[in-house]
């Protein structure tokens, strides 16, 4: 659609062509609404990778299985079907007054899918045994900011709202604590967590959680003043504004240098860690999952010899999940769980996790 899209816009410009040129029978409105129809849920697919992380993350750094895995999956699948039903509320000020109420309950009803997600993800750091290494932090983080960008995605929803704050920075902020708040966050904590099987050297978690607070707190400073000018009436796309908004907009500009500088701590951390860092071993977080049953790195083709799966890659907290990661260090079975938490035979373990 996208490549439709730009193909009809390049043909007007270049074979002068009236596809999307009102003056010559076309319609504007017919680029909108291939672009959008594309764009929109391009969004989802961009959110949908980092929701996979989250699970993986919140599951194995909190010591408990998925609360309501199957609809967590089905969720997943109902957002990828309503996100092609919701593309309109890009247009609410242009559209057909009787398309809008329909496009403005399937822009809500996406936020049911999504509901289910957060409180199962909710659930499943409930009563756990959380350890805040920087990838539980920025895990933590994508719970916070996704929702707030899932309040906002409702309130634009609404068309009352949609038609006040269209255009203006409102929905800028709206659309990076979707993305950034979203996918970027996941992905950090996908690193975090994933690093030392790539490379068999943990992260430094001083430096991850240095990282990780220049991050949220720039993020912060940056975009939820946003909301607030485009409450005001800040429209996006210009550069000169009221000058009642200059202080919203010097804490949001001064907190995107914050935000831009953070990444650096991420690249520093890469190199400090790739020479010097500790040897992770093979499951240092004493995940059950099978990519951890393997060496850090993995050799060629991933595993020396058949894995041993565990039965249920998210079985946590019993005595059977227990017995199977002290297999992996050789330790006898039968060690009550609790005093697993820490066990001698492998520092990194013990460093890093408990069950």
């Amino acid at each position: 659609f996208l490549a439709g899209a730009l193909t009809l816009l390049i043909l007007d410009r270049v074979a002068g062509t009236g596809f999307l040129n009102p003056a010559q029978g076309g319609d504007v409105l017919l680029w909108q609404n291939v672009f959008w129809f594309y764009s929109h849920p391009a969004v989802y697919i961009m959110v949908l990778p980092g929701m996979g992380i989250l699970s993986e993350v919140l599951s194995i750094h909190s010591r408990k299985p998925i609360f309501g895995y199957k609809m967590v999956a089905l969720s997943s699948l109902a957002i990828a079907l309503v996100g092609f039903t919701v593309w309109a509320h890009h247009m609410f000020t242009s559209l057909n007054p009787e398309l809008r109420v329909p496009f403005m309950i399937t822009s809500m009803i996406i936020a049911v899918p999504t509901g289910i997600k957060i409180f199962s993800w909710l659930a499943t750091i409930w009563r756990g045994k959380i350890h805040f290494h920087a990838a539980m932090l920025f895990a933590l983080s994508f719970l916070s900011l996704f929702v707030i960008g899932g309040i906002n995605g409702v309130m634009l929803g609404a068309l009352p709202f949609d038609i006040h704050v269209h255009d203006t920075y409102f929905v800028v902020s709206h659309l990076h604590f979707v993305l950034f708040g979203g996918s970027v966050f996941a992905i950090y904590a996908g690193i975090y967590h994933w690093f030392p099987k790539v490379t068999g050297k943990m992260l430094d978690e001083r430096w991850g959680k240095v990282h990780w607070a220049l991050t949220y707190f720039g993020f912060l400073g940056t975009f939820l003043p946003q909301v607030v000018l485009g409450i005001l009436g800040m429209p996006r796309r210009v550069a000169v504004y009221d000058p009642s908004l200059q202080w919203l907009n010097v804490v949001s500009s001064i907190s995107a240098f914050v935000l831009g500088i953070s990444f650096f701590f991420l690249l520093y951390n890469f190199v400090i860690s790739i020479r010097s860092g500790k040897n992770a071993g093979p499951n240092p977080w004493r995940a059950l999952t099978l990519e951890w049953a393997t060496s850090s790195p993995p050799p060629p083709h991933n595993f020396s010899g058949d894995p041993v799966p565990f039965d249920d890659p998210y079985g946590y907290g019993t005595q059977a999940s227990v017995d199977y990661l002290n297999a992996q260090l050789g330790i006898a079975p039968g060690i009550p769980h609790l005093a697993a938490d820490v066990h001698p035979a492998s520092k990194a373990s013990a460093h890093a996790s408990g069950d």
